[in-house]
């Protein structure tokens, strides 16, 4: 908790979850009063938010020290996936939906662990379940997956509209099982190990990466503290139209400029709209 205190920067989207963990730490094991919480917690966005404002936040602080004393904090080592469940995963055969499926059933037992009346249900929005899940998608494929989950029969939804829980309904109760997830950064990418695919965790901060190259050992924002790191210098490329020269990034696959790229974008766009007529003519 002291190295989260010392962090330099806070990812937006997680503030109200970090302040929600803050207030809960200097209270169960600081055992801060309620107002010296709230002045701890004001200085903290005040050192790690640019854009603080305490008008702005003086709710959702008040809100986080209040709640603080229903949730206790918990340690959890890890939670085992058993055989059963394994199976029930691989029977989906789309790997996509496989890894989504495996990150729902991670997400469910880690909150059994945490409330024991949770009865395998899921919290977590949807965007942030998908990120766990290492997988990109639109906003309508994530529905549509979901749904897809459901028709297998695999999860069903909360009975409420306004209610966007998820319950797991192929999670078992295990002392033990086959596998012991401990990191819950990547669910997607410990799928993909379980499935055989070539990972390896990062030497400094153990994250999942995959292994593109014999001597790769950190993930990329590890390999950027590396002192030994050098980025690979921006590439030469001449476009296939114009024929001028112009730089971009290493992995880059352009082979047009912007000017012919957007050129090029405006007659396929030509050539669809002709197509997409000739078939409209009867």
């Amino acid at each position: 908790m002291e190295q989260l205190l010392e962090s330099n920067r806070l990812d937006l989207s997680k503030t109200y979850q970090t302040l929600s963990m803050l207030a809960r730490y200097f209270f169960h094991i600081k055992g801060f009063e309620n107002k010296e919480i709230i002045e701890t917690l004001h200085t903290f966005m005040e050192n790690h938010n640019p854009k603080y404002n305490p008008i702005d936040w003086s709710d959702a602080i008040e809100s986080c020290v209040n709640r603080a004393p229903k949730y206790p904090l918990c340690q959890c080592d890890g939670i085992w996936v058993t055989d059963k469940e394994i199976d029930i995963i691989e029977r989906i055969s789309n790997k996509v939906l496989e890894r989504l499926a495996f990150t729902l059933l991670c997400l469910a037992k880690f909150r059994n662990f945490r409330n024991e009346e949770n009865q395998n249900w899921v919290t977590n929005s949807d965007s942030e379940i998908y990120k766990l899940a290492c997988i990109t998608t639109t906003a309508y494929d994530k529905d549509i997956r979901f749904h897809k989950l459901r028709e297998l029969g695999l999860i069903e939804f909360a009975n409420r509209i306004d209610n966007l829980s998820i319950r797991v309904l192929f999670a078992e109760e295990a002392q033990k099982g086959r596998i012991f997830i401990t990191d819950f950064r990547k669910l997607g990418y410990e799928w993909r190990t379980i499935k055989g695919e070539n990972y390896i965790k990062c030497v400094q901060c153990d994250i999942l990466v995959r292994k593109t190259s014999l001597n790769k050992k950190y993930c990329s924002n590890c390999a950027k503290q590396n002192p030994y790191y050098s980025p690979m210098e921006k590439k030469t490329i001449t476009c296939i139209d114009c024929k001028i020269t112009f730089e971009a990034a290493p992995a880059s696959r352009e082979c047009r400029c912007e000017e012919c790229k957007l050129h090029h974008k405006k007659e396929i766009q030509k050539m669809k709209l002709k197509r997409y007529r000739s078939k409209m003519t009867v």
